[in-house]
């Protein structure tokens, strides 16, 4: 009798995984309609302190850019109606060439929120990490950034120590 549990069970994964394997994929999550204005983001980062650039679009790609001296990242907007966008993403490159792949796989195994990247040296550049975070509005209060930047500000630098390209604090 032992013996059939383990067929049976065979037997109810060959006829469920067919059914598993064909279901519709998940939606991908967005944000909700509408979100935040590009002009909005501009003068809330610019009130906050930072040099802001003007909006930059080339290649279906909208951002602006921020000199938060010492640190300069980006903001790409996504899901956008009329430069009011759904979701963003912070965006930051750092180069040198110590930077590893290690170095950026390490990150991502010990730290949340942050993606990184490595961009190996080519054309005599230096290797690169470049670190990404998502958010996705909701709704059109610009001061929903205020959680959102401060968390970026803390793990982008964070970022910038770990690769070498700020000195580690003594």
């Amino acid at each position: 009798m032992i013996r059939f549990v383990p067929l049976a069970a065979a037997a109810i994964l060959a006829i469920a995984a067919p059914a598993a394997a064909s279901a519709a994929p998940a939606q991908v999550q967005t944000a909700a309609t509408p979100g935040v204005s590009i002009e909005a983001v501009r003068a809330w980062l610019t009130s906050k302190g930072g040099e802001v650039s003007a909006t930059n679009r080339q290649d279906g790609e909208t951002w602006i850019s921020i000199n938060d001296d010492p640190l300069s990242w980006m903001i790409f907007f996504y899901s956008c109606e009329a430069d009011v966008c759904g979701d963003i993403q912070y965006a930051a490159s750092f180069s040198n060439p110590t930077i590893t792949e290690a170095m950026i796989n390490d990150w991502n195994r010990d730290h949340r929120f942050l993606k990184a990247y490595f961009i190996p040296a080519a054309d005599g550049r230096d290797n690169t990490g470049v670190v990404q975070y998502d958010v996705l509005m909701q709704g059109g209060d610009v001061e929903q950034l205020t959680d959102h930047t401060a968390l970026w500000l803390d793990l982008v630098a964070a970022f910038g120590t770990t690769v070498g390209y700020f000195a580690a604090p003594e």
